[in-house]
């Protein structure tokens, strides 16, 4: 009877640190993405270039899709990962 009380316990523990490795992870991701898209947009920014606009919407949008896929990942694997009581 206690094996299966550590198993359980196990289980549970190892669901919950899963998940928050996957929002870490993902967080991480949609972090990176944002870095890339503020710090190029303040760079064409400075340079004043006729496409810089073009860079800044493309990078921007770009971590927009990320975070919103992020997000969703970060979701799906919580409602996965639920400890059943």
């Amino acid at each position: 009877m206690r094996i299966l009380k550590t198993k359980k316990s196990f289980r549970k523990e190892f669901k919950r640190q899963l998940k928050y490795a996957i929002a870490a992870a993902v967080g991480f991701l949609i972090a990176f993405a944002w870095r890339d898209a503020i710090y190029n947009a303040v760079h064409e920014i400075i340079q004043r270039f006729e496409d810089s606009t073009k860079v800044m919407a493309s990078e921007i949008s770009t971590a927009v899709f990320i975070t919103v896929v992020g997000v969703l990942i970060i979701i799906i694997s919580s409602r996965l990962l639920r400890d059943k009581r």
